[in-house]
């Protein structure tokens, strides 16, 4: 990182934003008060803890040029604290600009000063954590930002920054990138694919956990992008295991099990246990045993060995070590030494290397590690701090024979007094036998706890081994060579620190061989001599030291009875002085002692009369002082008295006046409230009076008008019979004219004189006849051209309204046609100004993608195929991967929830909600199941079908009751996110009235469940008040949220419908519990 950082391109980059900082290009707005404001403080800490906690540690460590004391890598609240007050808040310049006088007061400039070097420290954070994630600092390559971040991308992070805090700019990216700081780390869901397995079978089934493999063991970071993630299909499952499989391939890897059988795609897909294995056992032989050994090191660390051990041997004899011997081989299990590898066999010259000091030799990967000794003495010989050679047990049952069956043999044909002893014996045998059998089990059992506890010391190594799988059996060869592969790696990297020390005393043994060859015959003569020497000498010796010993005595008896009596004289004379000093000084020590005593006894004296004295004056000043007091405390309590009586006359005065205050307000108030009841009730009454008189009118208006129209429907029926009575008539007159004619024709000759006489009559009814039928004629024509107007003007309104309604149409084109072509006039001026290369990549991007799109991945056919896998299929994953795609159809899309509505896909969702658990793997199938019958809710046309599905109700009632979200439950922040999608569906649900719970038990459960909301809110909420006491003393403070209360729920609309009113989701559980009851008219009491 810090290489990283002190580059010569980041150092330039670097100086030039300085520089664009010092110059007031990039500046912070002056409304923005990045330390004083908590808000904005709050709001830029979040950001940055967006970032994975290890990546931000790296970057601050490495931008602020020290170590920061954490408790561990994922100490957020570490973070934060450093963030507060060193990037938000600088101690040097507050020391700057301190006022000398005045504490918390800073002189002019330096809230600008703050602000430069905030903006400098943060943009270097993001542009620095940008660059090492896409180096690949790190090995295991985590995630930048976390999983639940709001930005997932650096340039996202610094546009917010931008938008809310910079002053003049827009493209915060573009300019950091002139600067030689580009930003181009984005996180896709791939990066924050779970690479975690559980099930071998499941789990590598997709393919996307292998090619994750291969990646980190080839070191080829591009085979993920050849991934098809999610990975639904058969196909593209298949897709992706060929990938793995290819590279396997191209190292020359055959991809056949132990019977002979290839090993393909299809056999990881559709769950081929021992292919699958076959597989991973290929996959660790190929990178961890014949790519993780070093073949060149393990060639010189052997080499090494057998000249040390020639060394030792040539030193002195080898040390020996109780019941230790060779280890014997299991036929059974031996495998021939010819099927080995090149690096195997180096793996087992290496380790009979080892064992060669300790006098073990090893033939096979099997029965030879069973009692773990192998093991500890390569460890020992390695590291003999972790394993002490006395803590090896070296009884096991392949040094010790013991029978493992138990069983003894009896011979038959023996008489029956010696059948009792043999029997009993026999009986003794076995139960010894049985005995020590399992003290060498726990021998071998406490040899592979050593392993596993030197192991976990030394790290590196997996712990694949255990004494249930190792001993009293035939280990797995493979489990075996691929621990000693990890084993044998981990020793030989850490032998470079022991390395020295053993050629050391390597060069020390043969300095030590070849003095002492040499010194060996130089030493053996001179002892010989000396030896020689020392007894001639010792015979000297002893003659001189007996003739010595007799002069002596006789010497000494002769000057001894001389100095006796000079002893005699001298101590006569010296007891005479001394009785005489004896004397003298007792007396003078007498007299010094009298004189002492009298000094002693005046001095006490003194001391008891002035203790006398000091007591009679303490007593003196304290009655002074309880006289003074009394006096003292009597003017006082006078002084009280007064002052509590003034204060008692002011405190009834101002609660009279206080009292009065509230009064007047109460009765104001009361007044108000009266005269808007009062008006309430007026405006409800003349609403009821107006609407009854709306309905008056309204139906005597309708009569009015119904007789109007059956009136004219009379008249003009009258007309039309009479019209068509006139018009029969005369049909029929013609018929009757024709046989008057043919008639008179016929008796004209006849009736001439009849005629004649009656001629005047008929005429005179001819007429009168003439003159009816002449009247109905002109009203039927009267009739007629008044239907003929009233069809015109008919025609004339429909054609004028017609004519209008063309006319808006073509407007409206050509208004929508301007709009257009408008839209793309500003899109080409932008782009023409404006216009990026990368802009112009991402369209090209779009267009091959769009180009690229197939039929499958629109939504209404993975709409289709999710509801079919939902009505086939019943195995989790399936349904989980179902429930998924329909979730995102049904947000996105009105067709994708009514073809739902016209599906069992509904019925089936609310079954599989009944049996699901409140296990993670349900809870995840609860979840997306609740967000998919939400969306279908949220569209008014497919709200009923989620409404009749039979004990809906009921069923989302269960489920609050359920994801309730208990105080300190793993699974809250999951079961929150299920109970306030749940209110939100039921109060959708019940915002109709027809379909409104009326039920006393729904209501019942629902109150209760709001008081459990309410008491765990009320909890947490005095849980935060003590937070923000605690954090008040550290320098933080955090405002506990109090839930709105949504009183409707006519604003959640789907996502498709674009409102400025759409109801934001809810994520607090009171409220949406609220705004169940509110919906449903339940009170909160």
């Amino acid at each position: 990182a810090c290489r990283l950082f002190t580059s010569e391109t980041m150092v330039k980059a670097i100086k030039k934003l300085e520089v664009e900082i010092e110059t007031r290009r990039l500046l912070v707005r002056r409304d923005r008060h990045l330390w004083k404001d908590v808000g904005e403080r709050q709001k830029v800490l979040n950001w940055l803890l967006s970032y994975n906690p290890l990546w931000l540690r790296i970057g601050l460590e490495t931008v602020y040029g020290e170590l920061i004391a954490l408790e561990s890598n994922s100490d957020v609240t570490g973070l934060a604290i450093f963030i507060l007050n060193r990037l938000l808040w600088n101690p040097d310049i507050a020391a700057e600009y301190r006022h000398p006088t005045v504490p918390h007061l800073y002189r002019e400039g330096h809230e600008e000063a703050l602000s430069k070097f905030t903006l400098k420290k943060l943009l270097l954070l993001v542009c620095f954590l940008d660059c090492a994630k896409r180096s690949r600092m790190i090995d295991h390559d985590p995630c930048l930002f976390c999983k639940d971040a709001e930005f997932k991308a650096s340039k996202d992070l610094l546009l917010a920054f931008s938008r809310d805090f910079l002053s003049g700019e827009g493209d915060l990216s573009r300019h950091l990138g002139f600067l030689g700081l580009p930003v181009s780390h984005i996180q896709t869901p791939l990066d924050e694919f779970d690479f975690a397995v559980t099930n071998l079978a499941v789990d590598l089934q997709c393919g996307i956990r292998l090619v994750r493999t291969m990646e980190l063991l080839t070191k080829n970071w591009n085979l993920s992008k050849q991934l098809r993630v999610p990975a639904i299909s058969r196909l593209q499952k298949m897709h992706n295991v060929d990938i793995a499989l290819n590279v396997l391939k191209e190292r020359g890897i055959h991809l056949k099990d132990e019977s002979g059988a290839s090993i393909d795609s299809r056999d990881i897909v559709d769950r081929h246990r021992e292919r699958t294995l076959a597989l991973l056992w290929k996959i660790v032989f190929a990178f961890q045993v014949d790519v993780f050994l070093n073949v060149e090191q393990l060639k010189e660390e052997i080499e090494f060995l057998k000249n040390a051990h020639k060394r030792k041997t040539q030193l002195g004899p080898l040390k020996t070590f109780p019941n230790c011997c060779r280890i014997q081989e299991d036929n059974s299990s031996n495998s021939s030494p010819q099927s080995y590898s090149e690096n195997v066999k180096l793996l087992m010259a290496w380790v009979n290397a080892v064992c060669q000091f300790y006098s073990i030799k090893v033939e096979n990967f099997t029965v030879c590690f069973s009692d773990g000794r192998v093991l500890c003495h390569l460890i020992h010989h390695y590291h003999p701090c972790y394993m002490p050679l006395e803590a090896v047990c070296q009884r096991t049952t392949q040094t010790v024979e013991c029978s493992r069956t138990r069983t003894v043999g009896l011979n038959s044909s023996s008489s029956s007094s010696s059948e009792s002893d043999t029997s009993l014996n026999v009986m003794e045998g076995m139960f010894d036998e049985s005995k020590l059998f399992d003290e060498l089990l726990d021998n071998e059992r406490r040899n592979f706890q050593l392993i596993n506890a030197a192991v976990s010391d030394l790290g590196g190594i997996p712990t694949m081994i255990h004494h249930s799988d190792m001993s009293n059996t035939i280990p797995d060869e493979k489990v075996v060579i691929t621990y000693l592969s990890f084993l044998c790696s981990r020793l030989l990297d850490l032998r470079q620190e022991t390395r020295a020390a053993q050629l050391i005393q390597s060069a020390w043994r043969n300095y030590r061989l070849k003095r002492e060859l040499k010194l060996s015959q130089v030493l053996s003569a001179c002892i010989q001599s000396a030896f020689r020497k020392f007894m001639a000498l010792k015979k000297f010796r002893l003659m001189n030291s007996a003739v010595l010993t007799i002069q002596k005595h006789y010497r000494a008896s002769i000057i001894g009875q001389k100095q006796r009596q000079e002893y005699i004289q001298l101590r006569n004379s010296v007891v005479c002085l001394q009785a005489i000093w004896r004397g003298k000084t007792v007396r003078k020590t007498i007299r010094k002692k009298h004189d002492l005593a009298t000094i002693i006894q005046s001095y006490y004296r003194m001391h008891v009369h002035q203790l006398k004295y000091k007591k009679l004056r303490q007593a003196t000043l304290v009655i002074q002082k309880c006289f003074r007091a009394y006096f003292m405390k009597k003017n006082q309590r006078a002084t009280y008295l007064k002052t509590k009586a003034a204060v008692l006359v002011l405190q009834s005065a101002y609660r009279g006046m206080t009292v009065r205050k509230q009064l007047n307000k109460l009765n104001k108030a009361a007044t108000t409230i009266q005269a808007a009841f009062k008006s309430y009730l007026a405006k409800k009454d003349y609403k009821r009076l107006r609407s009854a008189a709306i309905v008056v009118q309204r139906h005597y208006r309708a009569i009015v008008h119904a007789k109007c129209q059956k009136q004219k429907y009379l008249s003009l029926k009258k007309a039309t019979v009479k019209m068509q009575a006139v018009y029969r008539g005369v049909r029929v007159r013609r018929q009757v004219h024709c046989m008057h004619q043919a008639a008179i024709c016929i008796q004209a000759t006849f009736k001439m004189y009849f005629n004649f006489k009656q001629r005047w009559f008929r005429a005179k009814m001819q007429q009168k006849r003439f003159r009816r039928d002449y009247q109905r004629i002109i009203q039927l024509q009267r009739v007629i051209r008044g239907w003929l107007n009233h069809r015109n003007d008919a025609a004339a309104i429909i054609q004028r309204n017609v004519r209008r309604f063309l006319a808006c149409t073509r407007r409206r084109k050509f208004a929508f046609g301007i709009i257009k072509f408008q839209a793309l006039w500003r899109g080409y001026s932008w782009r023409k100004n404006n216009d990026t290369a990368k802009t112009k990549a991402l369209r090209r991007s779009l267009e091959k993608a769009n180009e690229k799109s197939r039929e499958e991945n629109k939504l209404c056919n993975r709409t289709a195929i999710a509801i079919e896998y939902l009505l086939k299929y019943k195995h989790l994953s399936y349904i989980l991967a179902a429930l998924k795609h329909l979730e995102v159809a049904t947000r996105l899309s009105l067709l994708c929830c009514e073809n739902m509505a016209q599906s069992r896909a509904i019925f089936t969702i609310f079954v599989l909600i009944r049996s699901c658990n409140r296990s993670v793997p349900c809870m995840d199938v609860i979840r997306y199941s609740v967000h998919v019958l939400l969306n279908v809710s949220k569209y008014e046309r497919t709200t009923q079908a989620v409404y009749e599905v039979e004990n809906s109700i009921d069923t989302l009632l269960d489920l609050l009751q359920m994801y309730r979200g208990k105080a300190g439950d793993k699974i809250s922040e999951k079961g929150g996110s299920i109970f306030t999608k749940t209110c939100c569906l039921l109060a959708i649900l019940s915002k109709d009235s027809k379909r409104a719970l009326v039920r006393l038990k729904s209501v019942t459960c629902i109150q209760s469940l709001y008081k459990f909301t309410a008491r765990k809110h009320k909890m947490d909420a005095e849980r935060t008040l003590v937070k923000q006491k605690t954090n008040t003393l550290s320098g933080t403070s955090f405002v506990p949220v109090t839930p709105l209360r949504i009183k409707t729920v006519s604003r959640i609309k789907p996502d498709w419908v674009l409102r400025k009113d759409n109801m934001q989701e809810i994520v607090d559980p009171l409220q949406a519990i609220l705004m169940v009851m509110d919906t449903l008219g339940i009170a909160c009491y």
